[in-house]
């Protein structure tokens, strides 16, 4: 029997309910009512039509995404032979034929994350129930004009060939999201999560038949949350690991893996002051050195009305891209592990980026070598 919530009233008391699982591990499996479900199938339709079209199509070049290390910044771009993505933070930025889709998906998402981060407030006992609200705003809409931090980020992911022999493929690497809250919505499997005793979990990997939920949907907690809540809530290590294809699909459509992805991040001008979570009786104090970019003291540091686009500089400062092409991201790691003073292997991935940090080797994940943020 699966789980299951007929409108966003009782989606939103499912996960106020299951906030120790979100807290433990980083990251939630929910069930989608069937107003989201159609909204994000909606999405899904016409992001597989915007992928379709030809390289030269004037949807794809009117709104193509930056060259170089900033590909997957805002708008679209392919990285042969792995997956074709767009990045979308205002309407004006949109292609038309998205438009529809994208902003009723964003609006509905943004209100599951306002419910979330209160019902987060709460199970947090802060005095100020509010004090997520500020650096939230972006969940109120889709922005006309102005560029958003947060975004909406659909992808396509080129599955293997199928055959004897053909096994999954890991296209996003073991990463953990940079804002508050992430959700993930996929039509197939591919998303692989890590719970809360280190193993890998395939949480789409739903069986199918009567009953079974059409797309699933997946919640994860951020770095920025894992810090204003000193890691009270941690953060979900997740990586996108694709089946192959069917050796003869008899849908099109089976070659490749479809999937949403919201990501909340604080609007960047939204004041923060940790003093307004060490109110919390469970959170306790923070460091009291200021927060610093320069000084590189995250996590271990305060905020004092600070404005969000701060932590976010601090958190994203040493990073490398992985949305972008292979021989790039492979310079990227090389010249930033030698920057910093790290073996390549000294990295953790980071909403889309990968952030290296000095560990001593008793700190590393024995499982798959991935160092500890913090």
């Amino acid at each position: 029997m699966y789980p299951s919530c007929q409108d966003t009233t009782e989606l939103a008391d499912y996960v106020r309910n299951s906030l120790s699982i979100l807290a433990s591990q980083g990251w939630l499996s929910i069930p989608l009512p069937p107003d989201l479900e159609s909204l994000y199938a909606n999405l899904f339709a016409e992001s597989a039509s915007f992928f379709n079209l030809p390289p030269d199509a004037r949807e794809k070049l009117d709104f193509a995404a930056p060259t170089g290390t900033n590909a997957s910044d805002e708008g679209f771009s392919e990285i042969q032979g792995e997956k074709q993505l767009i990045t979308l933070r205002r309407l004006s930025r949109t292609p038309p034929c998205l438009r529809s889709a994208a902003t009723a998906a964003w609006d509905a998402t943004g209100q599951l994350f306002l419910r979330t981060v209160h019902a987060i407030a709460e199970s947090l006992e802060l005095p100020d129930q509010s004090v997520f609200d500020a650096m939230s705003a972006e969940a109120q809409g889709l922005p006309a004009s102005a560029r958003a931090s947060s975004l909406l980020r659909l992808f396509r992911y080129n599955r293997p060939p199928g055959g004897a022999g053909a096994r999954k493929k890991v296209v996003a690497e073991a990463h953990k999201d940079l804002g508050l809250l992430t959700l993930v919505v996929g039509q197939s499997p591919g998303l692989d999560a890590r719970d809360a005793q280190g193993r890998w979990v395939s949480v789409e990997d739903t069986p199918r038949g009567p009953g079974a939920p059409r797309l699933t949907a997946t919640l994860l907690a951020g770095q920025t949350l894992t810090y204003l809540t000193r890691e009270l809530y941690a953060s979900g290590a997740h990586r996108v690991s694709v089946l192959p294809s069917a050796p003869s699909p008899s849908d099109p459509h089976d070659a490749f893996r479809h999937s949403l992805v919201f990501a909340l991040r604080p609007a960047p001008a939204a004041p923060i002051s940790t003093a307004a979570f060490e109110a919390s009786p469970l959170i306790g104090a923070f460091p009291t050195a200021r927060l610093s970019a320069e000084a590189n003291n995250f996590p271990e540091c305060s905020m004092y009305a600070q404005p969000a686009g701060e932590l976010f500089r601090a958190i994203s400062q040493r990073h490398w891209n992985v949305n972008i092409a292979p021989e790039m991201r492979a310079e990227q790691k090389k010249r930033l592990a030698e920057k910093v003073g790290v073996k390549p292997e000294d990295m953790i991935t980071v909403d889309g980026v990968a952030m290296a940090v000095g560990v001593q080797p008793e700190a590393r994940e024995a499982e798959t070598g991935e160092a500890r943020l913090g």
